[in-house]
């Protein structure tokens, strides 16, 4: 007799409830939204920074290249006549620019690596905040008028740098020095202190503590500090078409009398070759070295 087995009977799946699907549905709008917003702030972001900082670079590009551009949206022609119009002083601009700017960027990164150092682990009060407000107070002074009163402190005897271009790196000096410390400062974590004790403990003489254990340490801030003060000193005027000398000029100053007389396409060219060497040394100074076993390897 065949038996028949009756069927389990299968239980429905549970149904969603209503205000579960509305509340399912409000997560998914509210994330919809957070994620249009995020867009539209990124895109405004960009878009301002493209109409601050990316147009005028691109203008003074095109300008530079311009055979004539006036009362049209684009240059009328394409030329190369400025960069061949460039004589000699204007290359001689060039290249002060470029040794001022590291000559002050490196004395700037070594002076504020040595107040930071100094500074280290010593209470803010009294001698150790003097300092650091002296270190500072460049910050707050108008350029014009930190450049007047380093003409005026050093164009006479016994220590006269008016006619000599020293007074320009001395007053550009002055004026990164506030960033330089504080890039240096920044990076005094207080694990490196623990290395440094370590390694002196281990009988390692100072100048080895500062050559094997604090620079490698330092180096990322010791980049940016360079990297901030070569390229503050290359767009820096104030302060130095207060100082500067007869017989000497750096590339914004050019710039700034080729503008004053209406030549504005031979600046623009003038202009965009500071700013190609700016680039390229600004790459040279953030550019990882690599280590001796690695070349060997």
């Amino acid at each position: 007799m065949d038996m028949q087995l009756a069927p389990v009977p299968q239980k429905p799946s549970p149904q969603p409830s209503e205000p579960a699907l509305g509340a399912a549905a409000r997560v998914a709008r509210q994330r919809r939204m957070r994620r249009f917003s995020g867009f539209a702030i990124a895109f405004a972001t960009g878009l301002v920074c493209c109409w601050l900082f990316v147009l005028p670079v691109m203008v003074v590009g095109l300008s530079s290249v311009a055979e004539h551009w006036s009362g049209t949206i684009l240059p009328t022609g394409v030329s190369l006549r400025w960069f061949e119009r460039l004589g000699s002083d204007d290359w001689d601009a060039v290249a002060a620019s470029l040794e001022v700017g590291f000559g002050v960027a490196l004395s700037g990164t070594l002076l504020g690596l040595w107040i930071a150092l100094s500074l280290e682990g010593r209470d803010r009060r009294g001698v150790g905040a003097l300092i650091d407000t002296l270190a500072m107070m460049p910050n707050g002074l108008p350029s014009v008028v930190l450049g007047l009163a380093v003409l005026i402190a050093y164009h006479k005897r016994p220590l006269d740098l008016s006619g000599s271009a020293a007074i320009v790196v001395l007053v550009q000096v002055a004026l990164v020095l506030p960033f330089c410390y504080r890039c240096c400062a920044a990076a005094l974590r207080p694990e490196l202190t623990i290395l440094r004790e370590a390694a002196a403990s281990l009988g390692a003489a100072p100048a080895r503590v500062l050559v094997r254990v604090v620079l490698p340490q330092l180096m990322p801030a010791l980049r940016a500090s360079m990297a901030l003060g070569f390229a503050l000193s290359l767009g820096e005027l104030g302060a130095t078409l207060t100082v500067y000398p007869p017989g000497f000029a750096t590339v914004p100053i050019v710039v700034v009398g080729e503008v004053e007389r209406g030549y504005y396409l031979p600046a623009s060219a003038l202009a965009l070759i500071l700013l190609a060497c700016s680039l390229l040394a600004l790459c040279l100074i953030a550019a990882r070295i690599p280590k001796l076993g690695a070349l060997k390897a």
